[in-house]
């Protein structure tokens, strides 16, 4: 088939959804053209590319670039939506791809409810596969010795380092973050609040940076990363605080480095990817996510109670094949081909 994927321009997991798309496509000998489509000029820039290419089917990823290709292009269009709409534009945007898309897809269960609650008459799930990690780039204890000192932190801090990642926007909801920080300092003192960095880059790095500076709190804003993979493996919790996700690739990446310290927002698709093994907490609840935070960096007397793990959760050293849970790049390109074909 000859197929135009259509993406916004993002280098975060839907870039990478639709890198690993192009790349399988291929392999399986799909003739592949891709367009980043945004603005003003999307719908022109997409009936254009379709028609040059003479394209069998057009795949969009997003709300706005789906709705651009709807209204582009008469051919065969799929649209798969990777976040749910965040305010009244979004839901028009969302209910015109369910209405006019000859599929629409949804990264997690809930968006594919949601399609089918717009109108969609046909509306599925699309995996979306969290590429394998890197090898390390040196030995753990090198890596943690290096990004711990690129911190500031002493050699013999004994604070466990704690990592976020993602944008610096409202979705990622870094604000109850940096106020769960300040109750536990309040609470605990500031020798116990642990050193968090926050891998990504944002409208709201200055809001945060004001914040951080306001309450004395040892975050650091690392900004864009290149080097994730290191980061998981050098630091002890990762926290994941969205308001909304839908399989989110950082949270999947942090369960492949291999711990089990990692908080996690119920949102979304997330319980999915976690699959009993992470304690979830309410999205927005600067409480909740001082107490799962506290626990997880805690000593094991005093630590609070965190109601939701899943009883039979193994240690650390002893993660499960996170693998046997997700769907792999097989099912991902399969439920592509099959979306393309009448």
């Amino acid at each position: 088939m000859r197929i135009l994927l259509v993406r916004p321009d993002s280098s975060g997991g839907i870039g990478v959804h639709v890198d690993n798309l192009t790349r399988g496509l291929r392999e399986a000998g799909h003739d592949v053209h891709t367009l980043v489509a945004t603005g003003t000029g999307a719908i022109p820039a997409i009936r254009h590319a379709a028609r040059r290419a003479a394209v069998d089917v057009v795949h969009a990823h997003g709300l706005r670039a789906g709705a651009a290709t709807c209204l582009a292009t008469r051919e065969r269009t799929v649209v798969t939506i990777h976040n749910a709409p965040s305010n009244r534009a979004g839901e028009l945007l969302m209910r015109l791809v369910a209405q006019r898309a000859d599929v629409a897809m949804g990264a997690s269960r809930d968006l594919v409810e949601a399609l089918t609650k717009y109108g969609a008459e046909d509306a599925r799930f699309a995996p979306v596969v969290a590429p394998s990690l890197p090898a390390p780039t040196r030995s753990i204890p090198e890596l943690r010795t290096g990004v711990r000192k690129e911190l500031g932190l002493a050699a013999d801090d004994p604070r466990p380092l704690v990592l976020a990642v993602g944008r610096l926007a409202p979705q990622k909801d870094y604000g109850t973050l940096l106020k769960a920080l300040t109750v536990l300092k309040q609470r605990h003192g500031a020798e116990r609040v642990p050193p968090v960095a926050i891998a990504g880059e944002g409208p709201q790095r200055a809001v945060l940076q004001a914040a951080i500076d306001r309450d004395q709190l040892p975050v650091t804003l690392l900004g864009h990363r290149t080097d994730i993979a290191d980061l998981l493996r050098a630091a002890d919790v990762f926290v994941l605080c969205s308001i909304w996700e839908a399989r989110p690739l950082a949270l999947q990446e942090a369960l492949r480095a291999g711990s089990l310290r990692v908080v996690a927002t119920d949102v979304g698709g997330v319980a999915d990817v976690t699959a009993g093994y992470v304690p979830l907490i309410p999205p927005g609840d600067a409480e909740a996510l001082y107490r799962a935070l506290y626990q997880a960096i805690g000593p094991a007397d005093d630590a609070p109670t965190l109601p939701g793990a899943h009883p039979g959760a193994p240690a650390d050293d002893d993660a499960p094949d996170w693998d046997s849970f997700w769907p792999g790049p097989d099912a991902e390109l399969k439920a592509a081909l099959d979306a393309y074909t009448a």
